[in-house]
């Protein structure tokens, strides 16, 4: 056992003792099992942060007897400790928040915390995959994890239906991995990232196939309207699937190509892949602000968050993978924060819904400072990681002279702040609804704070300190990537060869700003004639109203009725059904075939077989 397989053997471990002793211990001691487990990970992975930053790349063989043409094995640098801190750490948060929120469930949880590790155990297979065809293995454990996570109760239509969306959406596209992964061997002989052969074989072209496979794992538009139905999934499973585990693999994916051929596969799919995560931007902040359910609002945030992450990865430059990558591990922690806020809120109301809640900040004042901290750092908010993401993104898409994707930030960020302010006033403000009246609601129990209170926290630190996040893990993945990135970072913010950009102390000074010119206004604002509502642009509302959720809903599905004609959901559907009815009358075809003529359907099988081979 090595220190680099160490993270990964602990997980499997912890998924063995949960089938071993998983019929004598409760939900609750399951579920502290499989938090020691990811802990531990997590600290092993730690361990490994000095070598990152050394820029030494670790490796070790996962079967040693092998002696085949793949490379079967780990190479761990700087890309993969990010994305296995990612995983190890928001998973470890996450389990500790399952373990009250799952304890009530009667049946089903050795499943699910021995599912879920083997699920944290995929990322950090993917992630320190030495070749192409170990990272394709994990992301189908991946892919098969986040299937049965879905459809955890399966005895639910909604459950299993969102289960097989999500397979085959993302199955089928990732056939573009494998069929790009075979066409590289078939070039180049080999599949290791590193190799030189890979990157003079891995055209263009191949390069579309990957990405095609991330748009889907990654929620990109048009290949997103998967997520949305995967929200009949317990909460812990959403906060994982969105925040760490799931949609950061196709991120990984594109992060990773940088190693092939020095990046040259970039020229071609830079404008592709920034329009593409332009549009999902804006997309997902669209639907989602037309959401009165309070889990499918983040499901379409996080659409929305993919699309700033691939655009900053898809700038090509050392600042803007540092930008992407430092808003893939901020994105972690605020949208998992989110995610248990959700979940901490239906577990205690018994609903999500958004129409049927309010005034909770005065029976769940924990849950309610936690959901404020990760929802400022979403919007982009001033000293915290958020605006810190967004601010780097910025600053690099300027660097590049890419002012339009500033702008489709800048009006993304405007309506995640609008979203959010609906959603906290609704949740949390207000007066209660009628359905909530005679409810015993209570505040999340201390576990249950501890893991969302956790990640809140680092939110804030990483906002006012980013350079403890950007120096050992950001900065050290970059390089990892091949690009020669002598940067300095400090609370200030990063200085390079061509100039800085101020992190904290811009923050400061947007805050000082917003606070200034409120304070003008309070001061020149003539007193007012009667009660009128903030919320009412001036005008009055009949005597005991106030806008609600459902206004909020109404008045942005008025406002961008054509973008609500792009879900692409139809027309999946009916390549679907026309798949299914081809799928139908090849069996019937080939049962006749059969029957009658069994000769010659062996025949047409081995030559269809030996086609596909010579293709290869």
């Amino acid at each position: 056992m090595t220190s680099i397989t160490l993270p990964i053997l602990l997980l499997l471990g912890g998924f063995v003792l949960q089938l071993l002793l998983g019929r004598w211990l409760t939900p609750v001691g399951k579920g502290a099992l499989a938090t020691a487990a990811v802990f531990a990970s997590f600290l092993a992975t730690l361990t490994l942060v000095p070598a990152s930053m050394a820029g030494i790349a670790m490796a070790a063989p996962l079967l040693p007897v092998w002696d085949g043409p793949f490379s079967i094995g780990l190479r761990l640098d700087g890309l993969s400790v990010l994305f296995m801190l990612m995983g190890t750490g928001i998973g470890a948060a996450i389990l500790l928040f399952s373990v009250r929120y799952m304890e009530h469930e009667e049946q089903g949880t050795t499943r699910f915390y021995a599912i879920m590790l083997v699920f944290i155990a995929g990322l950090l297979l993917l992630s320190g995959a030495a070749d192409m065809l170990g990272a394709y293995l994990a992301w189908e454990v991946i892919g098969l994890c986040s299937y049965s996570l879905v459809g955890f109760w399966y005895r639910q239509r909604a459950a299993t239906d969102g289960a097989r969306k999500v397979l085959v959406i993302t199955h089928l596209a990732g056939y573009g991995f494998l069929i790009g992964l075979v066409l590289v061997y078939s070039r180049a002989g080999t599949l290791v990232w590193t190799d030189p052969a890979v990157g003079t074989a891995f055209t263009s072209g191949i390069a579309a196939l990957f990405v095609v496979a991330a748009m889907a794992k990654s929620v990109m538009f048009p290949l997103h309207s998967w997520i949305p139905e995967a929200m009949n999934a317990p909460t812990p499973v959403s906060a994982l699937l969105h925040s760490a585990c799931y949609v950061k693999a196709g991120v990984y994916l594109i992060a990773r190509m940088y190693v092939v051929g020095d990046g040259q596969w970039h020229a071609a799919l830079e404008v592709p892949l920034l329009a593409v995560g332009c549009v999902t931007i804006l997309v997902g902040v669209i639907f989602a602000m037309a959401q009165t359910d309070l889990k499918r609002l983040l499901a379409f945030h996080t659409v929305s968050q993919l699309g700033y992450i691939v655009v900053a990865l898809a700038l090509g430059s050392d600042l803007g993978l540092a930008a992407g990558l430092f808003y893939c591990l901020s994105h972690a922690l605020f949208k998992g924060t989110l995610f248990m806020c959700a979940g901490a809120i239906q577990h205690a109301t018994g609903t999500r819904d958004l129409r049927e809640l309010g005034g909770l900040a005065t029976a769940m004042p924990g849950t309610a400072k936690v959901w404020i901290v990760a929802a400022a750092s979403i919007a982009g908010v001033p000293l915290t990681n958020g605006f810190v993401a967004k601010w780097l993104l910025f600053g690099a898409a300027l660097d590049k002279g890419l002012l339009m994707v500033v702008l489709v930030g800048w009006i993304g960020s405007i309506l995640t702040a609008f979203s959010f302010l609906k959603a906290t006033v609704n949740a949390f403000y207000g007066v209660p609804s009628t359905s909530l009246i005679g409810k015993h609601i209570h505040e999340a129990s201390p576990s249950m704070l501890a893991g969302m209170g956790s990640m809140a926290g680092l939110c804030l630190l990483f906002g006012l300190a980013p350079q403890l996040l950007m120096v050992p893990v950001v900065a050290p993945a970059v390089r990892s990537l091949g690009f020669d990135w002598a940067v300095q970072m400090s609370w200030l913010g990063i200085l390079t060869d061509r100039g800085g950009i101020a992190v904290t102390v811009g923050g400061l000074v947007v805050l000082a700003s917003a606070m200034l010119g409120l304070l003008v206004y309070r001061v020149a604002q003539a007193p007012a004639t009667g009660l009128v509502s903030v919320y009412s642009g001036g005008e009055p509302l009949p005597a005991g109203d106030r806008p609600g959720a459902v206004d909020f809903a109404e008045m942005a599905e008025s406002a961008f009725h054509p973008v609500y004609s792009l879900d692409p959901d139809p027309v999946f559907l009916r390549i679907w059904r026309s798949l299914t009815r081809v799928a139908g009358a090849a069996q019937i075809l080939a049962g006749r075939l059969f029957e009658d003529r069994p000769l010659l359907a062996i025949g047409l099988a081995a030559v269809a077989a030996l086609a596909g081979v010579w293709l290869v």
